[in-house]
């Protein structure tokens, strides 16, 4: 029996077949959700955001014949967008002509493919055009939100590609950092280089390459600081490294906030990474300028933030 033959369509529930009976929860788990760490899956389990049959069960639990697994949605919020954007690509496009689109990219979504990435954005994309040629100029992280840039053939993509790697195009991002800035502009300088041990970049003024971000702050609440970043280049990782060396990391960042905010960031309602790109301006054949509004969710987190100042 599958899902379609019950009436249930929703991706975050599994019904357990003949041929899946017999195996541990945890097993099978770490099988369907191949992209979440195995101490995440041991948390949802252990605190009952995992139900089987709309119980609790331990992750040592057998699963049987016809057993109904549930999982969080959010898990599963990349394949989400993908289908929101195999729909209704239009959804997410600021702005588009015959030689390249201008993407309001939702959080939660990888922006190419990779190892086990079941979803990305260009993937989805590239369908719902029928077009191949669509390429990505430049990346942003998983988790952070606005402005990408989409070429739609080789022409696009090999000069604004070239104004990229020149410095030809002008980055701004929102960002609210932990914690209270001691002054209102700050300047990192610094080299980047991958730390593959830990599966995240690093400052290394030795062999890093160069790295040129620069913080203004906007406002300043009791425990963060909402800041608008423009960044001169564009390593990996750079705003979260960046901002994480000075004692401020960006709120939401799991990979590069080694304090434990989880509490705090229930209660302002911050569920995602608390960075958004608004601003993208560049030249190709006239001087373009795009300007994105920072999302709902994070409105309303700074919302919440104004209560608590009050």
């Amino acid at each position: 029996m599958n899902l379609s033959n019950m009436g249930i369509k929703k991706s975050n529930i599994f019904e357990i077949t003949e041929q899946l009976s017999g195996q541990r929860l945890d097993n099978f788990l770490l099988k369907q959700l191949k992209k979440v760490p195995k101490s995440l899956i041991y948390k949802l389990v252990r605190s009952g955001q995992v139900r089987v049959n709309k119980g609790r069960k331990p992750v040592s639990y057998r699963i049987k014949n016809e057993d109904i697994i549930r999982i969080p949605p959010y898990l599963l919020k990349d394949e989400n967008i993908s289908q929101g954007i195999l729909e209704d690509p239009s959804a997410f496009i600021e702005y588009e002509n015959e030689d390249f689109i201008i993407i309001n990219k939702p959080s939660g979504i990888a922006v190419h493919s990779g190892t086990n990435q079941k979803f990305d954005f260009l993937s989805s994309l590239r369908r719902a055009y029928k077009k191949n040629e669509l390429s990505l100029v430049h990346r942003l992280d998983k988790n952070t939100s606005g402005c990408l840039l989409i070429s739609k053939n080789y022409k696009s993509s090999s000069y604004l590609g070239k104004q990229f790697s020149q410095r030809g195009v002008r980055k701004k991002y929102y960002a609210l950092l932990t914690g209270s800035l001691q002054k209102d502009n700050i300047d990192i300088q610094s080299g980047i280089s991958k730390n593959t041990h830990e599966r995240k970049m690093t400052v290394n003024n030795t062999s890093g390459k160069y790295a040129h971000t620069n913080i203004k702050l906007i406002k300043s609440f009791t425990s963060y600081s909402f800041v608008k970043i423009t960044i001169e280049t564009g390593r990996t990782h750079q705003i979260r490294l960046h901002t994480e060396s000075i004692g401020h990391p960006v709120a939401g960042d799991v990979k590069y906030n080694d304090k434990n905010t989880k509490d705090m960031n229930k209660k302002i309602k911050l569920k995602r990474l608390f960075l958004h790109s608004y601003y993208l301006s560049f030249y190709f054949d006239q001087e373009y300028e795009f300007i994105l509004d920072l999302p709902t969710e994070l409105k309303e987190v700074l919302s919440i933030l104004e209560t608590f100042d009050e």
